[in-house]
């Protein structure tokens, strides 16, 4: 039997008993839509996440001090050896006569700093001379008082190194330009501080004061796109100046102490294309640990890799969307068995018809084909009913989202999502109706047609 004559028998099939099949349908849409919603939904945000955490830190790696601790107590602490430790470091024995210390006298544990760690211009030097790294940023952040005309608010200021901040960073300019060597008493500002904070817009060119001091606006960011994309400047500076002139931002209490120059809050390293990342850790690492003097528990700084956070985000979006879509798609196991019903109660009204097809030559072959067919169609056309509605109802939450947040609408449509449920839809119905249809195939011509 050709091909076409067994689609044309089995979309008869389809036909003949409408409810049925829709009732068999309604359970497959449900089931795809699900999982399409859900997988087009953690594949949008796995990139909006991504997308800011590349805007906060991108592939750079981010070096701070990390101030090591120690134990110690307020009082001296008695040793079972009856000794006890000297102010030097040394162990002596105790007093004659002194007898045990009591520990109930004893002061509480705390933990005391053992000394201010600081990032200084020798960890550049350092750093600079590793051939893994291509660039060297230096950051100097601190806190302070914006003020334009009679509104003031709080901003986070960083001073960075203009020369290198604009090829590590993943920030582009929208009006004026970046910094650049030579710069004095100027500010790239982010676009969310120029347009949303206050009730008239900062323009390029513009003077405002931070501390009391003037700036001269000279660039202002793009604005970032995306669901996420205000929260790089929720978390990260509104203000971006020459580190030079960071030191020089007076502070708002008079009686403390100007900053250190030459001393900064963090290093930013970006390493050369072709470099091997773990070894540059690695290698970072060594050089400073031999520069600083110290060895590996008693290291005072900190090295963090953005491309880390990035890769663990996106596991953790990843196992959470693939969790709910397996929940999501167990509703398929309840739309597969409504298939293998349709499907058996098609071969039992059938069974005459089939006795007939196998008296004039139809071949086992070609009467399972036929319900194979007819319940694939059901659930090509529950998968593909399922996809649009799913698709749909993702754009709805995202518009809805969107409006709440006043940010742009993007459409969000998963290429591989869709694909998956395509097929999914198919190998269901065919996995479904195989029992059924392989029992329509073994009938026998003389039964089949004294079946009433």
């Amino acid at each position: 039997m050709k091909l076409a004559k067994i689609l044309k028998i089995a979309l008869n099939m389809v036909k003949a008993n409408r409810l049925r099949s829709w009732l068999t349908i309604i359970g497959i849409i449900i089931g795809i839509a699900s999982v399409v919603a859900i997988v087009t939904t953690g594949e949008y945000f796995q990139e909006q996440v991504t997308e800011t955490l590349e805007e906060l830190g991108g592939d750079t790696i981010t070096i701070v001090a990390s101030t090591p601790f120690k134990i110690s107590s307020e009082e001296a602490v008695g040793y079972e050896e009856d000794t006890v430790e000297s102010s030097d470091g040394s162990l002596g024995a105790t007093e004659e006569g002194g007898g045990e210390t009591d520990n109930e006298n004893s002061g509480p544990v705390v933990y005391e700093p053992v000394e201010e760690a600081e990032l200084t211009r020798m960890d550049v030097f350092v750093l600079q001379r590793i051939p893994d790294i291509e660039y060297v940023n230096v950051n100097v952040e601190d806190g302070a008082e914006l003020k334009l005309g009679s509104e003031t608010t709080y901003v986070r200021v960083k001073g960075v190194d203009p020369g290198v901040w604009p090829e590590i960073t993943n920030k582009n300019v929208g009006e004026g330009r970046m910094l650049e060597p030579g710069d004095r008493a100027v500010v790239v500002i982010s676009n969310e501080l120029a347009k949303n904070t206050f009730e008239r817009e900062i323009r390029l060119n513009q003077m405002i004061l931070l501390n009391g001091r003037s700036y001269r606006v000279i660039g202002i960011l793009e604005n970032s796109g995306g669901l996420l994309g205000g929260m790089g400047g929720l978390f990260g500076s509104s203000i971006y100046m020459p580190y030079q002139e960071a030191y020089s931002i007076p502070y708002s209490d008079e009686d403390m102490p100007e900053r250190e120059r030459d001393v900064y809050d963090s290093i930013e390293i970006k390493l050369y294309g072709g470099a091997d990342y773990d070894s540059a850790l690695e290698e970072i690492e060594r050089k400073l640990r031999l520069s600083r003097k110290v060895t590996e528990d008693t290291q005072d700084f900190y090295v963090s890799s953005s491309k880390e956070a990035i890769e663990s985000t996106q596991k953790l979006i990843n196992g959470l969307t693939s969790f709910l879509a397996f929940i999501a798609g167990i509703s398929l196991l309840v739309g597969s068995t409504g298939i293998a019903n349709t499907m058996f109660t098609s071969v039992l009204e059938k069974t005459k018809e089939i006795g007939i097809m196998k008296a004039i030559g139809a071949k086992n072959r070609d009467i399972m084909l036929i319900f194979l067919c007819n319940a694939a169609m059901i659930s090509l056309v529950g998968g593909i009913i399922g996809i649009l509605l799913g698709t749909a109802a993702v754009q709805l939450i995202l518009l809805l989202i969107s409006v709440k947040m006043n940010v742009p609408f993007e459409f969000a449509l998963s290429l591989k999502g869709t694909l998956i449920a395509t097929l999914v839809s198919i190998i269901v119905g065919l996995i479904a109706g195989l029992v059924p249809a392989k029992n329509a195939a073994e009938l026998k011509p003389v039964d089949a047609l004294r079946y009433e």
